[in-house]
C-alpha cells in the first residue's frame, strides 16, 4: 500500500491507496443520496464508483443536492 495525495473539493488528502470513489465516499462519511462526483473534470457515474481509483495529484469535486427554500 502507498500513500497518495489527492485534492477533494480544493483540499488536499492524503489516502491509502489503492482507493476508489466509492472507497473514499464512506471515508468521508457521505450520504451517497443526492450525491455527483467528478474526478479530473469528468463526471463519474454511480456505478462506476466501485471500479474507478484514485491517482497520486487527482482531483475530486463532490456534489450534493441541498433541499431549501
Amino acid at each position: 500500500m502507498t500513500q497518495i495525495k489527492v485534492n477533494v473539493n480544493n483540499q488536499p488528502l492524503n489516502v491509502i491507496a489503492p482507493i476508489s470513489l466509492s472507497e473514499l465516499i464512506a471515508l468521508k462519511q457521505i450520504d451517497v443520496d443526492g450525491t455527483a462526483i467528478a474526478k479530473n473534470a469528468a463526471i463519474v457515474s454511480k456505478r462506476e464508483w466501485p471500479t474507478t481509483y484514485l491517482y497520486d495529484n487527482d482531483t475530486v469535486d463532490i456534489f450534493t443536492l441541498v433541499a431549501g427554500g
